[in-house]
Formats: structure tokens, C-alpha cells, sequence
């Protein structure tokens, strides 16, 4: 891993202290650049992994016609709005951490996990973020009736090790909008249903291919991740609407096409302390929320980190029963995999 750094001060300085922290210790390997010259040729290899700033967003993105050959981690220090503002017309850009986060005490941790993940030659798991020293619980749902107790026995444990109240409630809220969007939204985007189903009716699933959620914490953070079977959510759907609630301060209405992504995913954008996203394409989509104690009064940190890949196969489902798809109080619809 070789840093390359096009920034302004103070948060170059900032940036580097960072870098040659005793955790990450690539402050000898970090290369810091003026220009856009300099920029183009430091970042020729794609093991590179290149931070910039406002300032020298502008002047990266018509180096070329296509995007660098490197990941690029944008550093803001202006508010998320501005952040998402940037995916749109860069969309090189998927990394973004705030000048806020800079400072806090997990960013260290935060750049390690992020730096490993877009270097790894394995298949990346989201899960591989948390350290020895995160107590938590890992369940596999297959019914989407199952998630309102869940989320109860959820915040139970939260409450029992200490979780702040609104903590708790955020990360609660991030548990269901992420539930409901793989039982509900995630099946109609990955075409398993022809339509989407009401809310009233329960979505089953093959223990094969169940969601899987995780929660945990420790002293100064916690986490849910949930994760599901189908891959269907996009990159430009997710800044699609992400784009939309940033613009209209969140006054808009839920996209239930969105396929995993409405305005409950910005809520989880604009209270976490970071959100991570991974989808291997018509496999599984993957979405990691932390919250951090805050270090000091200021600026809320965050960071948000958007991993998408191809997958090498893909998964191709059914319904059991075409009638169970018929709207109905006393229905519920039952999904199984399928070979081609």
C-alpha cells in the first residue's frame, strides 16, 4: 500500500500524522504531491490508494477520460450533503471520509479496515471489520415476520451493555429499513418477484439463502450489518437517491423501486458515524453501519465507503408458488433458488 496525498493544508498534515500512526505506519510510504502532474504520475499503479480534497478534486477529474487508475478516498470538510454532491459527476469516487472523522479516535482502525478491504485478493466481508473486541450476535432470518422481534431482543442487548438510548434508536431504525428493503425491495430489483409485495404479507426465504444480521458494541462504538442473498442494488441507483434526499433536505417520497435504497437509506447516510456498503452483483448486498461516541463538540464525523463488484456467478430464483404472490392477509410468498 503506497499513499499518495494531493491536499491542502491543515488537513494534509492532519491526514499524515494519521497515516504514521503506530497502527498504520505508512508515513515512509506516503507520497505527497503539488500538481496534477505530479498526481498522474504517482498514481500509475493500481495498488495506490490516493486521498484528496476539495481543492484538488477539480483539478483530478479531467486528467483523463476515464477514472484514475487507483481508488481515491475524498476527504470533505463541509457537510454530507456535499459529499454525496461529489458521486454524481465523479463517479471514481466511493470513498469519503470527513475532516471530522480525521480526528476521531476510531479513524485509525476505520482507514485500516477500508485500506485492507480495497486491497484484499480474497472476497471481501464487511464482517472482517470488527475486532476481537466487539461483543455481538450473528442470526440468519428467513421470514420477514421474524424481524420485528428480532430488532426487540436487538435492542434488549444494546440496552444490556450500555448503549446510549439514541444510539440504540439509531441503529434500530438502521436495522429495519435495511431488513424490510432485503425482504421486500431487494427480491422485485433481482426480478425473484414480478411486482412488489405489501408490507402485510410475510416473504420467506431458503435457509440456504437466509439474511443474515449482525449487532454488536463495545466501549465506543456499535454496529448492525445486515446482509442479503441477491446483489440487486446498483451503485448509480444508490447515489441516485442519495443524491435526491441531499438536494431536498429528505423532503421527497420513497422510491419503492429503488431496490434497496429509498429515503430510509439516507436517514442511515446522515446518523451514522460511517456506513459501509459491499455488493457482488446478483449475489449478495452487504451494508455495515457504526456508531461512534463523538470525540469533542464540533462537526458529526463520517465516512461512507462504497464497494461494488461483479460476482462470478449468478444466483437465479423462483417463486414456490405462483399463487402465494396474490395479495392477501392470509398469504405470504415463499422465494427459492434456482438453477439457470
Amino acid at each position: 500500500m503506497d499513499p499518495v496525498v494531493w491536499m491542502s493544508e491543515p488537513w494534509l498534515r492532519s491526514l499524515r500524522q494519521r497515516l504514521s500512526s503506530a497502527r498504520l505506519q505508512l508515513g515512509a510510504r506516503t507520497s505527497i504531491v503539488s500538481s496534477a502532474r505530479d498526481f498522474q504520475e504517482a498514481t500509475r499503479s493500481r495498488k495506490t490508494v490516493a486521498f484528496l480534497d476539495r481543492t484538488t478534486l477539480p483539478l483530478a477529474a479531467p486528467i483523463a477520460d476515464q477514472a484514475p487508475p487507483t481508488a481515491v478516498i475524498a476527504i470533505c470538510d463541509e457537510p454530507l450533503q456535499t459529499a454525496i454532491g461529489w458521486l454524481q459527476p465523479h463517479p471514481w469516487i466511493s470513498h469519503v471520509i470527513s475532516t471530522a472523522m480525521l480526528e476521531h479516535p476510531i479513524l485509525d482502525e476505520h482507514l485500516e479496515n477500508v485500506l485492507r478491504t480495497l486491497n484484499t485478493t480474497a472476497k471481501p466481508r464487511l464482517l472482517d471489520w470488527l475486532g476481537p473486541t466487539v461483543t455481538g450476535r450473528r442470526i440468519r432470518l428467513t421470514h420477514a415476520s421474524s424481524r420485528g422481534a428480532r430488532l426487540e431482543k436487538m435492542s434488549d442487548f444494546f440496552d444490556a451493555n450500555g448503549v446510549g438510548w439514541r444510539t440504540m434508536t439509531q441503529l434500530r431504525d438502521a436495522a429495519e429499513e435495511l431488513l424490510t428493503n432485503a425482504f421486500y425491495d431487494a427480491p422485485v430489483a433481482a426480478g425473484a418477484l414480478r411486482k412488489p409485495v405489501p408490507r402485510t404479507q410475510d416473504i420467506s426465504l431458503p435457509d440456504e439463502s437466509a439474511c443474515d444480521l449482525a449487532y454488536g458494541c463495545r466501549e465506543d462504538l456499535a454496529i448492525v450489518r445486515v446482509r442479503d442473498p441477491f446483489g440487486s442494488l446498483s451503485r448509480r441507483r444508490l447515489v441516485e437517491v442519495l443524491s435526491r434526499c441531499a438536494r431536498t433536505d429528505m423532503q421527497v417520497q420513497v422510491d419503492e423501486t429503488m431496490g434497496g435504497a429509498g429515503l430510509g437509506m439516507w436517514r442511515i447516510f446522515s446518523g451514522a458515524t460511517f456506513v459501509s456498503v459491499l455488493v457482488a452483483k446478483n449475489r449478495h448486498t452487504e451494508v455495515l453501519v457504526g456508531v461512534a461516541k463523538r470525540a469533542a463538540a464540533g462537526p458529526r464525523p463520517f465516512a461512507f465507503h462504497l464497494f461494488f463488484h461483479d460476482s462470478e456467478k449468478r444466483r437465479f430464483w423462483r417463486l414456490a408458488d405462483d399463487e402465494s404472490s396474490k395479495p392477501g392477509l392470509n398469504h405470504s410468498v415463499t422465494i427459492v433458488s434456482k438453477s439457470k
